[in-house]
């Protein structure tokens, strides 16, 4: 009888807290402190209906609605500048064939396969300036009449088995049979490897076309081409560049793959004095304060930089490997990897980066390098919302919409406090009471306490972001998905709808707190 009486006891004592937690989102009527029990209920509610939003989203292909990359590409800067570690940074070197090489040796693009060869052996030839491995995001796919390839190719086996400096090949998988394939004559069946083949295909966020991810593997199904390793032996898959360079050159056990890698875009751009031509009147991509405003308010006072942002990585042009001195390149070569690309006026190989917008493809790989050698085989995951949440989404989701419901909370009370006071409310009815010009005066004030409002709940936000982002396997997209949400979740009402659902019409409690939230 006692345990019938004790359980009937907690039971109305939930349902009571539950019904006063239909009331945490309305209007100033509340006068009693918020209790524990009626903010974990409201957190609970608030959980389960941003993760069913984000899950029905997902259903409906409308995960990532604008809103969400909206704020996604204004918290990338601020997780690039003060939650991304730049210790990777020092090791990755891009070398482009451009402009100013073609002007300075009178070419034109493409150039001959003895050009090809003649400036790998340049980049690699000198021991004391020697790379720790190279990638040649060029792709030889394509035949063309040209008879020195056999002197590439030679240079090619020179670089790996004689210099011990590995080379992996970009190439693209092969119609006929899904294997990557270079073209004929380049590689003989029998003979000793010279290279190593790599994927380079960039698979664009399909909703803004921002590089948001990088596969890791690829294999063919009847469907086509899915990310992910092969489900058997035979069936046709690849590697990634940068996956091929950090399990085989930096020897990093990545363990199972799941889903590909949530990209982690650098910002702060490495110190370069001897830059290529078309660099050297890019704004540096540094630390900045202010970028913790919200940049839909930046946008007031802030103009678009004149000059494009550097590049993360260290960057020089194929022409300075002929104009540098070997002490002057070994800073740049000596025991890096160095990522070789084109950025050639009509060569199509670009990809649109949150950071820095469009940039030549190879930076796409130096930079998911960057993220391997950095989080080692704690790269971040690019997965989707589920019901329920996968382990990797769960707790920093819910840490994600503690924060913000805690956030909001704090403000509302702060500011209750404030609008209850007596000198208050004096000051408002001689506002009401006065001329226009007064009464406008009083509604600017209120403009203000609203934007006050916006850039202290997104400064928090953000810093949540790149808190999260530092010490879990947890992407950008979702945590800002959940974020724009739960948001959106409280702007609509959602206590008041499901209160109105529930019981059908208000239900007089006891007020839990004297606020809006």
């Amino acid at each position: 009888m006692h345990m019938h009486s004790t359980i009937k006891k907690l039971a109305q004592s939930t349902w009571k807290s539950f019904e006063q937690a239909m009331h945490v989102g309305d209007i100033a009527r509340e006068r009693r402190r918020l209790t524990f029990s009626v903010f974990i209920w409201s957190f609970l509610i608030l959980s389960v209906l941003s993760i069913t939003m984000l899950w029905l989203g997902d259903k409906l292909n409308a995960s990532g609605m604008v809103v969400t990359r909206f704020l996604a590409g204004a918290q990338a800067p601020v997780t690039s500048q003060y939650g991304y570690p730049a210790a990777a940074r020092e090791q990755i070197t891009v070398v482009m064939y451009d402009q100013e090489f073609l002007n300075s040796n009178g070419s034109a693009w493409p150039i001959s396969y003895q050009d090809h060869a003649d400036w790998l052996l340049r980049l690699a030839g000198d021991p004391a300036a020697r790379p720790k491995a190279i990638l040649l995001d060029i792709s030889f796919g394509q035949d063309r009449v040209d008879a020195t390839l056999p002197i590439l190719k030679q240079a090619l086996c020179t670089v790996q088995n004689e210099y011990k400096v590995p080379v992996f090949l970009a190439a693209l998988p092969s119609a006929k049979d899904g294997k990557l394939a270079v073209r004929s004559g380049l590689a003989a069946a029998g003979e000793s490897a010279c290279f190593t083949l790599v994927g380079v295909d960039y698979v664009a966020d399909p909703l803004d076309g921002l590089a948001w991810g990088y596969q890791l593997t690829r294999h063919r199904t009847e469907a086509g081409w899915q990310p992910g390793p092969a489900d058997a032996p035979a069936q046709p898959s690849y590697r990634s560049a940068a996956m091929a360079m950090a399990q085989d050159v930096a020897k990093i056990e990545l363990g199972e793959e799941t889903v590909p890698m949530a990209l982690v875009w650098g910002n702060n751009s490495a110190p370069q004095n001897e830059r290529p031509d078309r660099l050297k009147s890019c704004t540096p991509g540094e630390r900045q304060l202010y970028k913790l405003i919200p940049g839909v308010l930046r946008q007031v006072w802030e103009s678009a930089p004149a000059q494009p942002l550097c590049p993360y990585h260290r960057t020089l042009s194929m022409a300075q490997l002929g104009q540098l001195s070997e002490q002057e390149l070994a800073p740049y070569l000596a025991g890096r990897y160095v990522m070789v690309g084109a950025n050639i006026p009509g060569y199509n190989d670009f990809v649109d980066s949150p950071i820095h917008r469009l940039l030549p493809g190879v930076y796409l790989h130096a930079m998911a390098l960057d993220n391997f050698l950095t989080y080692k085989d704690g790269y971040k995951l690019s997965a989707e919302w589920t019901i329920p949440p996968s382990l990797a989404l769960l707790l920093p989701g819910a840490l994600t919409i503690f924060a913000v419901l805690l956030v909001h909370l704090a403000w509302t009370l702060m500011l209750h406090k404030f609008f209850r006071t007596t000198r208050f409310h004096r000051w408002r009815r001689q506002r009401l009471r006065s001329a226009l010009s007064r009464r406008m005066s009083m509604h600017a004030i209120a403009v203000l306490a609203w934007i006050v409002r916006l850039t202290l709940q997104s400064i928090a936000a953000m810093a949540m972001i790149a808190f999260l982002q530092h010490f879990f396997r947890i992407g950008m997209l979702p945590v800002v998905e959940l974020i724009g949400m739960t948001l959106l979740a409280e702007g609509l009402g959602y206590m008041s709808k499901l209160r109105i659902f529930i019981f059908g019409e208000e239900v007089r409690v006891r007020p839990v707190l004297s606020s809006q939230v």
